[in-house]
């Protein structure tokens, strides 16, 4: 037999109350829906703890409804210089935004991700 009996009532026994859903009317503790109960509040808790929090940008330009960077031409001398290459971020973490200043490696390495910035070279 899978269930426990219960010698006291839920009022002499505050501890027991959390069980009422697992508890049969003959007063038996139901082992398996006890599992199944204590399984699944486990699996939400780790979904929660899990779960995206929704927003890639923590903190860049919230003032506005959308975020949009445009370059003007002067931004594109870069790309006249002899290493040729403008270094944009796109992991939004940037304290130079829009140009990257590396702190997508801590990100990375805090989260698992692998976001790199965005590197436009002059053509040879």
């Amino acid at each position: 037999d899978s269930s426990i009996f219960v010698r006291c009532g839920f009022s002499s026994c505050p501890r027991l109350s959390l069980l009422a859903g697992a508890m049969g009317a003959d007063g038996k503790i139901d082992l398996k829906a006890l599992t199944f109960g204590v399984g699944l509040l486990g699996v939400i808790t780790l979904l929660k703890f899990l779960k995206s929090k929704g927003q890639i940008n923590p903190g860049i330009q919230k003032d506005c409804d959308k975020c949009v960077t445009m370059l003007a031409i002067p931004d594109l001398e870069e790309l006249k210089k002899p290493d040729g290459k403008l270094v944009l971020c796109r992991c939004w973490r940037s304290s130079k935004y829009p140009y990257c200043d590396g702190a997508h490696a801590k990100h990375n390495a805090a989260t698992g991700d692998n976001v790199g910035p965005l590197i436009i070279k002059a053509s040879k």
